[in-house]
């Protein structure tokens, strides 16, 4: 199905419209995926998919969005053709290559297309170098870049498909400010990230002869299932984020959610290879907390 006709073309909110698109947001049951994954169905998208390790996760999640999409549809309020969106949820370990094969497999079953892509699943164990376990440091390479890298190569045929049919595509990998400089999350997390901000540079370049833009961002520190799980023996932390951070404040999921959309929008239609910071001010500042305490 095409993504425009003449109406649309006539429609200048189109622009600002995931209409008759589909998408597939990973770790998208909680947090900034889950976020997402409601901002996409805000946003008009004829589907979303969303995965996670646990399929009751994936169940209640697909529950919430579904709930969320009828609860603002009857008010009139979304930019969809009136029909009900198709949301799935795939539960798959994405770390691993049997859990990536079934989750395109799966996309591929459901929609046959794909017009975006939010890499968004990560993981961290805040450890200083020396206290980090081999296991710990395989398990975050294979999360945070196996994950992102792998899902890329194996989606690309049946995204560059669609960007042909489809005026374009668009893949935003979550990276994160510890990936942009010192924030006191650990060598291997910020590595990681660090990594997925330069790999989404370079595929940017490779694949924008077929119209396919990919962009990451850099988000600070968010009230998100990860955090609240880091910092539960010592909440007082957020209170040192907050003084670090110019804004004073973390971030909601919603406010990394949106300009996650932003990029998937046809409005953004001529930004690619960007990373883009989404942090209070934190960056533009410069870091002047600790890194890792050691214990």
């Amino acid at each position: 199905m095409s993504a425009s006709n003449n109406n649309d073309n006539d429609d200048p909110l189109i622009k600002w419209s995931l209409r008759r698109k589909v998408y597939l947001v990973t770790g998208g049951t909680k947090g900034i995926g889950f976020a997402t994954a409601k901002a996409i169905l805000d946003h008009g998208a004829e589907g979303v998919i969303i995965c996670s390790r646990s399929e009751t996760d994936c169940s209640n999640a697909v529950t919430a969005l579904l709930d969320h999409w009828n609860e603002v549809n009857s008010k009139g309020k979304y930019m969809s053709d009136n029909k009900a969106p198709i949301v799935k949820g795939c539960a798959c370990d994405i770390s691993t290559d049997l859990g990536r094969k079934k989750l395109v497999t799966f996309t591929q079953n459901v929609f046959g297309r794909l017009d975006g892509l939010v890499n968004n699943v990560g993981m961290n164990v805040r450890k200083d170098i020396v206290q980090q376990t081999m296991d710990e440091y395989e398990r975050m390479m294979r999360t945070n870049i196996d994950s992102v890298y792998f899902l890329c190569k194996e989606f690309r045929d049946l995204i560059v498909n669609t960007a042909a049919n489809n005026n374009g595509a668009s893949i935003v990998n979550v990276a994160s400010a510890a990936g942009v400089q010192s924030s006191g999350t650990g060598a291997v997390y910020g590595m990681t990230k660090a990594a997925i901000i330069h790999f989404s540079k370079i595929l940017a370049t490779e694949w924008a002869r077929y119209g396919i833009r990919i962009n990451s961002i850099a988000p600070w520190m968010t009230m998100t299932p990860m955090l609240k799980d880091a910092i539960k023996s010592n909440p007082s932390q957020l209170d040192k984020v907050k003084e670090w951070t110019p804004m004073h404040r973390l971030a909601e999921v919603e406010e990394i959610a949106d300009p996650i959309i932003f990029l998937l929008l046809p409005c953004s239609s001529y930004i690619t290879g960007q990373c883009l910071g989404i942090d209070g001010g934190l960056t533009a500042q410069g870091f002047d907390g600790p890194t890792i305490t050691p214990t």
